[in-house]
Order: structure tokens, then sequence, then C-alpha cells
């Protein structure tokens, strides 16, 4: 009897330490998937919030944001449009419109280390500015450019519109008959995306130097003060750009290469730049054009090729790799230069002659002479181009 109430104690010992056990394990578990299912939730919402979160456009590199000219710009007018619309403006006035309207191959559209993914997109680009000078060669301007891109495979990219709204100062140097000498200042307010704005100071030299009648070589450093706050910068990131370029034409071909040196100071010393990875980038575009038609210049046919290089970057995505994009589009601009220099300059030559001029004699009837002003006749005559210039119009003007 009593070994039969020992061996059944031992079953019952037995089962309830199976049963504990078995408890334990099942509260074990149910903790574990409770912290799998924590961790999980709080992976997805750190993820959430890294996708809202505001980013920059990965398939816009330095150059397409903070653009520079070249050359000056075409007219599309002919020369008797142009001269009756100019006539209406005031002298002092200039302004530049460019449209550009481009499809391109991309071989590295995301910019990633590796695994590159290429795409093909069509870009249109209109870019206006309008200055008027304020003295002989310093004018003030405001400027605003549109980039919209639209990709055939990567389409969550064609969501943003970049647009660029500046106002700044400008003053030329004129160095003998060939070298032009150029400062620039501007402030900008950038629109990257929903929810991203960044505001630019961008103080900028450019040194060009004609080389014949058919060469242009120009060398350009340009700093871009970062923040995101209107005027307050930089607070997000310094980014000095170094380009050197040469442009060459023929006949109505035009060739033009640049290499454009960038370097992106961000986080850190900066704690709120977007994106935070800081990197460099060489960036250079080999480009050929022509007009399309000749009685209409302006209306350019180009191939541009552009070669772009990352380091630095730590692999982050939208910052490393190399692409290469591969432009072909037209472009169409005009541009109104401000004449008020050289009108100026014309008076004081046309007045300079009067003065060395000699007076001529005016016969008295019997050989002999009176020194009088050799124009007598005061009938009333249609204004020259030359009383216009004295009197302070523009050539062309009514009377």
């Amino acid at each position: 009897m009593e070994s039969a109430k020992g061996s059944a104690l031992q079953k019952r010992y037995f089962l309830g330490l199976i049963a504990v056990s078995l408890f334990a394990l099942s509260t074990q578990s149910a903790n574990a998937q409770s912290l799998t299912s924590t961790n999980a939730f709080e992976t997805a919402t750190a993820n959430q919030q890294i996708a809202q979160a505001p980013t920059a456009p990965p398939q816009f590199v330095p150059t397409d944001v903070t653009p520079f000219s070249v050359a000056d710009e075409h007219t599309t007018l002919g020369q008797g449009y142009k001269f009756r619309i100019f006539q209406a403006l005031p002298e002092r006035l200039w302004f530049t419109s460019t449209t550009e309207v481009s499809q391109r191959l991309d071989t590295n559209v995301l910019f990633t280390y590796s695994n590159p993914r290429p795409d093909y997109a069509f870009r249109v680009l209109p870019n206006i500015s309008l200055g008027y000078n304020i003295a002989k060669n310093t004018s003030v301007y405001t400027n605003y450019f549109v980039i919209k891109d639209t990709f055939a495979d990567n389409t969550f990219l064609n969501r943003p519109t970049t647009q660029s709204l500046s106002m700044g100062i400008r003053h030329n140097w004129q160095i003998g008959d060939k070298t032009n000498v150029q400062v620039d200042f501007q402030a900008r307010e950038l629109w990257q995306a929903r929810g991203l704005r960044q505001f630019d100071f961008i103080p900028n030299l450019t040194i060009t130097r004609a080389i014949g009648a058919r060469n242009v070589v120009f060398g350009s450093t340009l700093l871009q003060l970062r923040g995101g706050k209107y005027f307050v910068a930089p607070t997000r990131e310094i980014d000095p750009f170094y380009t050197l370029g040469w442009v060459h034409r023929r006949g109505p071909w035009i060739f033009i290469v640049t290499d454009t040196l960038v370097t992106n100071f961000r986080s850190p010393p900066f704690h709120s730049s977007v994106p935070r990875q800081g990197n460099c980038s060489m960036i250079a575009d080999i480009e050929v054009a022509r007009p399309v038609l000749k009685s209409f210049p302006a209306l350019m046919a180009f191939i541009r090729a552009e070669p772009i290089y990352n380091w630095s970057s730590h692999k982050a995505p939208g910052l490393s790799g190399f692409d290469f994009r591969l432009f072909g589009g037209l472009r169409l601009s005009f541009s109104k230069p401000a004449y008020n220099a050289t009108i100026d300059n014309l008076r004081k030559q046309i007045l300079e002659s009067e003065e060395e001029a000699p007076v001529a004699p005016a016969s008295t009837g019997n050989g002999s002479s009176n020194l009088r002003p050799a124009i007598q006749n005061t009938k009333p005559k249609k204004s020259s181009a030359r009383q216009q210039i004295l009197e302070g119009e523009e050539p062309g003007s009514a009377s």
C-alpha cells in the first residue's frame, strides 16, 4: 500500500512539474511573440517616418539645380522684329529666356553604389532672367526656373517638380577687348520636393577670355551657402563649385565642354542637412549643337553626354556610384541686352569728335571769309541717329 501511494505521489509530482514547465514555456513564447510584434511595429513605424521625411530627389545633380551660363544666349527673333520690339523697351532693361526640352538615357538614376538602375527620362526646363542696369556695368536681376522630369520605369520619381526663384546683383569688368570678369551675388529659394525647401546665398566669380574669333575659355568658382529659412544660411551645408569650360564655334556648329567639381560639406558640421551625408562629385558635359533653321538661329538642336562621378559618400544611396547620361533635344532661347553702356560710349565718342572738329570758314561774298559755324541751315530736319544718341534716345525711335 505504501509503495502504491509513493508511486502515485511520484506520478503527481512529475505531472505537476510537466504542467509548470509547459506553463513557463507558453509564457516565454507569448512574451517573445509580444516583443517580436513590438519590434516589428517599431521598425515599420521608423521606416514609415523615413519614407515620409522630406528628401531631395536623387535624379538631380548639383549642376541641374545650381546652373550657370557659359555664354550669352542668341536671340530667336529676326533683326527687323527684334529691332521693333526692343525699341519699345527701356535701354537699361535686359532679359534672357531659355526653354530646353530633352530626352535622356540615364544609367544609374538612383545614384547607388552597386546594382545601378537605368531609366529613360523626358525633361522640360524653362529658365527666365530679367534685369535692370542701375549703373554702367552693374545690374540687379531676378531669375526663375523649373525642372520637371518624367521617367519611364521609376515612376515614383515623377512627383517632385523642382523650382527656383532668386534675386541678385551683378557687376562686369571688361579688361581689354578679350577678357571679362563678372562678380555675382544671388539669394534664392529652392523648392525640391513636397515639404522640402532650401535657401541659398550664392556668390560667384566668372572669368571669360576670347581666343581668336571662334574660341572662348572660362573659369568659374561658386560658393553655395545653404540654410532652411529665408536669409538664414549656412545652417545646412556649404558647397563650393569649381568649373572650367571651353566654347568653340565652327560655322553653324557650337561645341561646349565643361567640367565641374563640387564638394558638399554637410553633417558634420551641420545637423539639419538634407541629405545628411556629404560627398564629392565631378560632372562633365560635352555638347554639340546647331540651329535647326538658318533663318531662326536660336532654335538649337543638341546632343550632350554627361558622365558623373561620385565619391566620399560612404556608399549612401542617392549620392554614390557612377552615372552616364546621354541627352538629346531642342533649346529655344532669346535675349535682350542692356544698351545704356553702348549708347553712353557712342555719345561720348560723338561729343569728343565734335569738339576736335575744325570750324569751317564761311564766305562773305567778296573773297574774304569769317570764322562762323559751318552749319547755318536752321531748317528742321528729321532726327538722325547721332542726334538721338546725343539727346539720350535710342537710335531709330520716333522724333
